[in-house]
């Protein structure tokens, strides 16, 4: 029988109608993205607490593991939302025990753990006899986080659910449920006028956005693709690059050489731009980001590419030596045959925006080849304050750091370099 099914059974079980859906068949992963107020977050929430009755009438035993990309406390979990779902359904409250840090079933079969997926990897691979997985606020996992979540989660039957709302075209979580989906998934989407209580609070902020903040509204709203994030450095740059068309098809010129500009990441995104100088025109031509990887493999990746190869822009940090080896990355790097590094200066962060902003007035981007990076620039931004309501003067450390970074090495970097628009050196290619 379907989990849809056995909810004809708790007639006091509330879902909006596309919910109940979502729940029909037998699959491995279900999926709900989109916009605010569809209901998905607390919809999951409840029908955990659902699956962990199921579990444990049927004799089961094991964990429900709800996770986010970030959990620094236990404040910052799911917790409050599948206490308030138990609370709200005696059957539900008359099997849990709900304590103020954990929530097990009172005959100890089924227990609830919460952890976040971007520092607690090694924990995850740990974690006993996983029989359901909920990904609330999944957009921004990493996929060296699936890539270890998914097999970890391997007990019969077991399940992954996974609520987001989309925000980059190329996310690894857009590529995983989106772009390739595997025929055991079932994927839907949700937005405020899917909820039949859609509380009219929000319907106030809804119709207030559509009206003062139409660059967000059909990102928070209707589940879109977010194009500029609020406080974005780069936003009137890249719009004039849209509109003076500068955002397209952009060929390799083979007879010009490319220049890389990296942000290393340690134990995070490693970020690499190619670029191609014609004068005072820069040509983006390409983009490469990962994680989880070593540095042979972004070696691996241009060697890989028909590009030949002038400058390789680094980080200051990169002549940082590990402790673990007594090498630097700098070193590593040149050992694994990458030549021609330009190692960039230390620039002040807000030096290197306004010269990356000058450098984006100069681009002309390869629509498809930088698609990712380019949605980094959209929503690269300054950090919030929710207290003082007020804008920090720094920018916020996210998934957009990464590529942002690193385009702002090639914008303070390159001037150190071969000079502007040399032609390309036959007889090199960069990388042994």
């Amino acid at each position: 029988m379907s989990l849809a099914a056995e909810l004809d059974t708790f007639e006091e079980v509330r879902l909006p109608p596309k919910m109940v859906g979502l729940f029909d068949g037998e699959y491995r992963f279900r999926g709900a993205k989109g916009g605010r107020g569809s209901g998905k977050t607390r919809g999951f929430a409840l029908m955990t607490a659902v699956k962990g009755y199921i579990y444990g009438n049927e004799g089961r035993q094991g964990q429900i593991l709800c996770a986010r990309e970030h959990l620094n406390s236990i404040d910052e979990s799911s917790l409050t939302e599948v206490k308030m779902a138990i609370q709200e359904h005696p059957f539900l409250l008359d099997y849990y025990e709900i304590g103020e840090k954990y929530i097990r079933s009172k005959d100890g079969r089924i227990e609830y753990v919460f952890t976040g997926l971007r520092r607690n990897l090694n924990s995850i691979k740990s974690k006993a006899r996983l029989l359901l997985c909920w990904v609330d606020e999944a957009e921004a996992v990493p996929e060296s986080a699936w890539r270890i979540l998914i097999p970890t989660v391997r007990e019969d039957n077991s399940e992954i659910w996974v609520s987001w709302n989309p925000e980059v075209k190329a996310s690894a979580t857009d590529n995983r449920f989106i772009k390739n989906p595997s025929d055991d998934m079932r994927i839907i989407t949700m937005n405020f006028r899917d909820n039949p209580w859609f509380p009219a609070v929000l319907e106030a902020d809804r119709l207030n956005d559509m009206v003062k903040r139409p660059d967000t509204y059909e990102h928070i709203w209707e589940g879109a693709y977010l194009e500029y994030a609020e406080g974005a450095y780069y936003i009137d740059e890249l719009r004039k690059a849209k509109e003076e068309k500068r955002i397209g098809k952009v060929p390799y010129d083979t007879a010009m050489a490319v220049t890389t500009s990296w942000d290393l990441g340690m134990g995070d995104s490693t970020a690499i731009w190619f670029t191609q100088q014609v004068g005072q025109e820069v040509r983006v031509i390409d983009y490469y980001e990962n994680d989880g990887v070593a540095l042979d493999h972004y070696v691996k990746v241009l060697q890989d590419k028909p590009y030949i190869y002038d400058n390789h822009i680094l980080p200051h940090d990169v002549k940082v030596r590990e402790l673990g080896t007594g090498k630097s990355r700098l070193e590593v790097l040149g050992t694994l045959g990458l030549k021609h590094i330009t190692v960039c200066g230390m620039v002040g962060v807000d030096d290197g925006i306004q010269a990356a902003r000058a450098l984006i007035n100069r681009c002309w981007f390869d629509e498809e080849k930088t698609a990712k990076g380019l949605d980094c620039l959209r929503q690269y931004r300054r950090e919030y304050n929710d207290k003082t309501q007020a804008w920090h003067n720094r920018p916020l450390h996210d998934w957009c750091s990464h590529a942002a970074d690193a385009f702002r090495y090639r914008a303070v970097g390159y001037r150190r370099t071969t000079g502007w628009g040399k032609p390309i050196r036959r007889n090199l290619k960069g990388i042994a």
